[in-house]
């Protein structure tokens, strides 16, 4: 039997294949140089030979192994050959791609992550995780974006989502470039957490097309506006929750949280703790001139700065009250940074006191007020007398 195949093995290296083509090259020397050039699969096999019988050798492998190949698809049940005809079709629109990337790409995208749980299960179990390790008011605004999101995306799996479809999404969602921008931030940070799971290959919503539109101005009181405000707002229990918000740049939902054993009015200090910041950094935020006065009467050892219940009633109320038409998002924080900016011109002092970078506070406020307008701002004071009006007084020079 060995005999036998050495035999037919002689016997090829004497003949050619009819396939690849031998091609012969006289040198300078006089010898002859034997080629094979060759496409196969798309890939160029170039090779040369100093004798004909290596390179009726080498031509036979190439033979032998297009025969297999050819032999390997005929063994294929015919089932499968009708079904790998039927995606070629499927491909017939996009002639750059093969059938070998197509499978590639759902292996990458779909099958290796079949044990993911789709998106709306997905979003549960990140809520449920994040809760008493990531502030109350953040977890409360991811699920509600998120819940928006899996409302229409909820029975995907997170790896089936593509950049284009958040985009439309978004442009659908939210017509507000800074709601935009909000639901942008919060579905970019959902696809972290599921990449970081295993749960999707990479993160399509961070290729999703940012709103390239100028965002608006912040929103600030005008000067009588807030006068206004602060005249009526002890009607409703809202005086210290209106000038630490305003006058010192405390954020909302660290004045919900905020208690009055915090506050030392002999220091002039209020102390933000860590659990109830954005950032998760304890800051101690000082009380200037301006809310020194307004606030003395108010202080307590102990308990809440404000009442959380029924707070947004009482708003709307004192907004009534004070002849507001509306009561622009973040308007005392806003305000804060902007009369602050303009009178201290001290753009690292201002973000401190705020917990935010200077770069925010600088884009966000600079400007955004005259000299003027702050001096009328940090001029504002209670009346001597219990029953008078609030009395703007000249800016102290340490406001």
């Amino acid at each position: 039997m060995k005999e036998q195949t050495e035999s037919r093995t002689n016997q090829k290296s004497r003949r050619k294949p009819s396939w690849p083509k031998l091609l012969t090259r006289p040198l300078p020397s006089g010898n002859t140089q034997w080629r094979i050039d060759v496409v196969v699969d798309g890939n160029r096999i170039y090779e040369s030979f100093k004798s004909e019988a290596d390179a009726i050798t080498r031509a036979w492998e190439l033979y032998d192994d297009r025969q297999n190949a050819g032999k390997a698809g005929f063994e294929l049940p015919m089932a499968k050959r009708v079904e790998a005809a039927d995606c070629y079709k499927l491909l017939a629109s996009y002639p750059e791609s093969s059938l070998r990337e197509a499978v590639e790409y759902f292996i990458a995208r779909k099958a290796q992550y079949a044990a993911a749980p789709a998106l709306a299960a997905g979003v549960e179990q990140i809520v449920t995780e994040l809760t008493g390790k990531r502030g109350e008011r953040t977890v409360d605004n991811l699920r509600q974006y998120w819940h928006k999101f899996a409302a229409d995306f909820g029975d995907r799996g997170f790896t089936e989502i593509e950049a284009d479809e958040i985009t439309i999404w978004l442009d659908r969602t939210a017509s507000h470039p800074t709601t935009r921008q909000n639901y942008r931030r919060a579905i970019v940070r959902l696809f972290n957490i599921a990449t970081g799971k295993k749960w999707c290959v990479e993160n399509p919503a961070a290729k999703s097309r940012k709103d390239d539109s100028l965002p608006p101005e912040p929103e600030v009181f005008k000067v009588e506006e807030l006068a206004r405000v602060l005249e009526h707002a002890d009607e409703y229990g809202l005086l210290p929750y209106i000038v630490l918000g305003t006058f010192c740049g405390i954020r909302v939902s660290e004045l919900t949280r905020l208690d009055w054993s915090k506050v030392n009015l002999a220091e002039r200090t209020v102390t933000i703790e860590a659990r109830t910041t954005k950032t998760k950094t304890r800051r101690v935020v000082a009380l200037n001139d301006t809310t020194t006065a307004w606030l003395t009467p108010y202080v307590r050892r102990s308990g809440p700065v404000v009442q959380t219940v029924g707070l947004r009633e009482q708003l709307h109320e004192l907004r009534t009250a004070a002849a507001l038409k509306r009561w622009p998002i973040n308007v005392m924080r806003h305000s804060f940074g902007s009369y602050a900016l303009s009178a201290w011109q001290d753009v690292g002092k201002v973000s401190y006191q705020m917990g935010n970078s200077p770069q925010i506070c600088k884009r966000h406020y600079e400007q955004i007020v005259t000299k003027s307008a702050a001096e009328s701002f940090w001029a504002l004071r209670p009346a001597a007398d219990a029953a008078g009006k609030i009395v703007p007084m000249k800016a102290a020079a340490n406001v």
